[in-house]
């Protein structure tokens, strides 16, 4: 009869632990391109909002130079023809407080199509014409009548020397004086003749 065996079975092998189970959601890298996205979005945002108003004043500068150049124009129009006939357009007016739009009479004289005012019909000034879709130049308005507008879209306002002392009363600063045989000015980018902040002048 053999002998009972002292050796013990080899301890079985012990498994590594199982790993845990995975976290539900997004990886870091996910969190991070969506963080990296959203900061690139507020940029894209803050730059577009700072954007805009740069943009719209660069463009309310360069239609404000382009209206005080249509307003020297026919500043010298208006000089021209005093040359030509010794005395400004007739418009049968005599108060030189008296603001006048510009449009009807006065363009026909200094453009050559007023027989009686302008009788050697010289073409004293050659309007820039209205383009589609845009603003400012010569239009024809709700009256019929050829209109000159500023870049904004508004007519131009006009002021006389009449009486041919040289001077025509400043409508910005009642009381003072401006030299010159006609002065004009237009609204500006806000539209309204009475802030004078934004409106184009032609003696400034």
């Amino acid at each position: 009869m053999s002998e009972p065996s002292d050796a013990s079975p080899p301890p079985s092998e012990q498994l590594p632990p199982p790993a845990p189970p995975a976290r539900k959601g997004m990886s870091n890298g996910c969190t991070t391109a969506l963080t990296i996205g959203l900061v690139g979005l507020m940029l894209v945002v803050l730059l577009a909002a700072i954007a805009v108003p740069i943009g719209r004043m660069f463009l309310n500068k360069a239609r404000t130079l382009q209206t005080k150049a249509m307003m020297q124009a026919l500043v010298l129009a208006t000089s021209a023809y005093q040359t030509e006939y010794s005395r400004i357009p007739d418009l049968g007016e005599t108060d030189e407080m008296k603001t006048l739009e510009v449009q009807g009479e006065i363009i026909d004289i200094l453009v050559g199509k007023h027989p009686g005012k302008n009788p050697r019909r010289i073409p004293f000034y050659d309007p820039p014409l209205h383009k589609p879709r845009s603003k400012g130049g010569l239009v024809i308005n709700a009256a019929g009548l050829p209109e000159l507008q500023d870049l904004f879209g508004h007519v131009f306002l006009m002021r006389f020397d009449w009486n041919a002392d040289g001077n025509i009363p400043d409508p910005e600063h009642p009381g003072a004086t401006v030299r010159g045989p006609v002065i004009l000015y237009s609204a500006g980018p806000d539209g309204d003749y009475s802030t004078w902040h934004d409106n184009v002048r032609s003696w400034k």
